[in-house]
């Protein structure tokens, strides 16, 4: 299972956010732990400038995220990979902009937000978001649960219907509460990308957190992470940005 993360996308350079400087450094910092995506968050041309630059990630990839709109920003970021933002509607924009990027030899992934409400209302809707994702030639279409409204074994059983098509998927969600139990439903069901925030970032990088995705409640066990015993001495090593 590959890991996404997400914690740099909400922060912004300035007196209430990180600096650039601290920002090039989480990622290196998630980049030590082993997971598969960083995101940057939306194209900003001094950040991504700097990246290109400075930025040497051993393990992880750095991504640009944003939605279809943002596609001449998200080009411009210049990073290997980019992440689509998408919600309700706009087949066709979808496409164009999937295959424009991937043109220009970009990985792509497709995150596409409400899903699962989507889903409950109209599942061939829904599935047609997956499918013309994937037929412009997006990697990973990650099914996203914005809402939260659904049980962890709700989540499991649409990703199982889903992942029948063949189509690569990915999960993410925002319900901290229970977002680990519906992370591992959605492995379980052939999520093989898990999307998380596993850096505490509040005016400053506090601490990064060993990205294991279990729950004792849930009776399952642990979904394996890629290098998760080295995360554990990593995680101790790990201060605040200074």
């Amino acid at each position: 299972m590959e890991l996404y993360d997400i914690s740099l996308r909400g922060t912004k350079p300035g007196r209430t956010g990180l600096s650039i400087t601290d920002r090039l450094v989480a990622a290196r910092r998630l980049d030590a732990l082993g997971v598969t995506f960083v995101d940057g968050g939306r194209p900003g041309r001094w950040f991504y400038h700097r990246a290109a630059i400075e930025l040497r990630l051993r393990a992880a990839t750095l991504i640009a995220s944003g939605g279809a709109e943002d596609l001449a920003a998200l080009l411009a970021a210049e990073t290997p990979a980019v992440t689509v933002v998408v919600q309700g509607h706009g087949f066709s924009v979808l496409r164009e902009a999937v295959r424009q990027l991937v043109r220009a030899e970009r990985r792509v992934i497709v995150e596409a937000r409400d899903f699962f409400d989507g889903w409950v209302i109209d599942p061939e809707h829904a599935l047609e978001v997956v499918l013309t994702a994937a037929e412009a030639g997006a990697e990973t279409v990650l099914l996203h649960d914005t809402a939260g409204a659904l049980w962890p074994d709700q989540i499991g059983e649409i990703v199982e219907l889903v992942a029948e098509t063949g189509v690569p998927l990915g999960f993410g969600c925002h319900d901290v509460g229970g977002s680990a139990a519906k992370q591992l439903f959605a492995a379980d069901a052939g999520a093989g990308l898990v999307q998380g925030s596993y850096a505490v970032v509040q005016g400053g990088l506090d601490r990064v957190d060993s990205p294991s995705v279990h729950s004792a409640e849930t009776g399952i066990a642990p979904v394996p992470c890629p290098r998760l015993e080295q995360t554990v001495s990593a995680q101790k090593a790990i201060g605040g940005v200074r």
